[in-house]
């Protein structure tokens, strides 16, 4: 069993997925037989790492060989051989006239989890870029998807299986700044980082538009830590990399690394 003292490095939410991973680990090794997760974000990628690199357990991650956000990772017994297919993961793109119609994230992601009642943990990246989309999936949903989605919002679409070498990549850059905050409450680094009035903050955490570390959060007063990532949706996401002190007047001094799009 994984040290309970990595409780104390993540968030009181997170526990219960600790010891989901925690339990998966001690199967493989109870059983001897490899194991493939759900799409992970990267917060999960994160304390996934830290449990199985503290068990000293094998294991690999599909984002170490396509560059994509969200990963699946293999848990390894000692004799396991790698093989990339084993990440039960395939890339689909979703082809419709651009000259009318540009599909966006928000319109994919609403027809496969609310018109087709698909669980987000099948899917992975949803990748959409100058008139073209794709869809990273679990491979055992392609025959279903390839058969229920004609649609997505105006837009006749098809899909097809395609290599990943054809994946798409979204060019990222990432903004360092430093703030001053009075606390670390949720509402207020939103505020500061985004430069909106805290009462605009609030509207935005109540409106379910803000997500810590991939997970809704409807408390204004949620207390942040370092290496927290806030995502506003229409706004972006940031995440805390350092505290350095406090001010004299005792503001915090923070420093914060900014998503920015290409």
């Amino acid at each position: 069993m994984v040290a309970k003292d990595i409780y104390q490095h993540f968030r009181p939410k997170e526990i219960s997925f600790i010891d989901r991973i925690d339990n998966l680990a001690q199967r493989v090794e109870d059983t001897y037989t490899y194991y493939v997760t759900e799409f992970l974000n990267p917060r999960q990628v994160k304390i996934v790492k830290s449990i199985l690199g503290q068990r000293g357990m094998t294991y690999y991650l599909s984002s170490d060989y396509y560059q994509t956000e969200y990963a699946k990772v293999i848990l390894a017994p000692e004799y396991y051989s790698f093989d990339e297919a084993d990440f039960e993961m395939t890339l689909i793109a979703i082809d419709y006239n651009a000259k009318f119609n540009q599909l966006t994230h928000a319109q994919i992601m609403g027809t496969l989890l609310n018109q087709l009642g698909i669980k987000r943990s099948v899917l992975g990246d949803i990748l959409v870029q100058n008139g073209k989309a794709q869809l990273v999936v679990e491979s055992s949903l392609v025959s279903y998807l390839m058969t229920s989605v004609q649609k997505i919002g105006r837009a006749s679409v098809s899909l097809k299986e395609v290599p990943f070498q054809e994946l798409l990549t979204q060019e990222q850059d990432y903004q360092t700044m430093d703030v001053l905050v009075s606390s670390m409450r949720l509402d207020k680094l939103i505020a500061t980082v985004l430069k909106l009035s805290r009462q605009e903050a609030v509207k935005l955490i109540v409106s379910d538009r803000v997500k810590v570390n991939y997970a809704n959060v409807g408390r204004t007063a949620e207390l942040l830590a370092i290496d927290d990532m806030v995502s506003v949706r229409g706004f972006g996401r940031f995440t805390i990399i350092q505290e350095n002190g406090l001010t004299k007047n005792g503001k915090i001094k923070l420093t914060i690394e900014k998503l920015i799009h290409k």
